[in-house]
């Protein structure tokens, strides 16, 4: 998950007035990372295209419950994994996100091979409810790839419905380098970016990133989903 302070800019007011009128878009969605109710409830009411939400646990906050905006439960690393499956159901939840970047040390850390363990005695059981399973979500970083690569190869009875990806940098170029590269390699999976932003600190040139990005993925029928990192500011809006 990207924290640095470069980033603590954006982005209430860009991100809900790209779409303020319409149906709602079934790709696009929003991690949201902050802690101010007032954006989603802003998402909700001015009816932005925003048709799905999730902010990295198992179970969402009153404001996002209440928001209509349909919430995406994730198992974000291998603690409390017993319980998951019992917090899913309770939410009737169709579709799951699972280990949140377990390449990297400062985020979920899981080696391969234990996350195939946990996998299959935790959340493969899903399957059996009907439940769409999302695969690790890897960084972008060079430890990326190889991790999911070793996953794969311990958890070949594994159902994986979609592969999540993460993506921060800037320009266009760089992202859509690595989400071809990434579909390349696994071309078997739909994909899902579930993080993903321009960083540059300039409005300007985020707001031009996000509008061509956008309409890019709405083009490209094997990505599923994507959503913005969403880490507001106070004031923002």
């Amino acid at each position: 998950m990207f924290s640095s302070v470069a980033f603590r800019r954006v982005f209430s007011a860009s991100l809900f007035s790209l779409a303020i009128a319409g149906p709602k878009n079934p790709k696009r969605g929003i991690g949201y990372a902050g802690d101010i109710p007032e954006d989603i409830i802003n998402a909700n009411q001015t009816k932005s295209l925003i048709s799905w939400q999730y902010n990295w646990a198992n179970i969402p906050p009153n404001y996002l419950a209440t928001s209509n905006i349909p919430y995406v439960p994730m198992q974000w690393g291998s603690a409390n994994i017993d319980t998951f499956s019992d917090a899913v159901r309770i939410q009737d939840a169709p579709v799951i996100l699972a280990f949140n970047e377990p390449d990297f040390a400062a985020e979920a850390n899981v080696p391969p091979e234990e996350a195939a363990q946990l996998w299959m005695q935790f959340l493969e059981p899903l399957k059996a409810h009907g439940v769409r399973l999302g695969g690790p979500a890897v960084t972008a970083s060079p430890t990326g790839r190889p991790w999911l690569t070793s996953f794969f190869a311990a958890c070949t009875n594994c159902t994986i419905d979609f592969l999540p990806i993460h993506w921060y940098g800037s320009g266009v170029e760089g992202f859509y380098g690595y989400l071809w590269d990434v579909h390349n390699s696994f071309p078997e999976y739909p994909i899902w970016v579930t993080e993903y932003a321009e960083t540059s600190t300039n409005d300007t040139v985020v707001l031009d990133f996000m509008n061509q990005t956008i309409n890019y993925l709405d083009s490209l029928d094997w990505v599923e989903r994507y959503a913005w990192f969403g880490y507001f500011v106070s004031g923002a809006h």
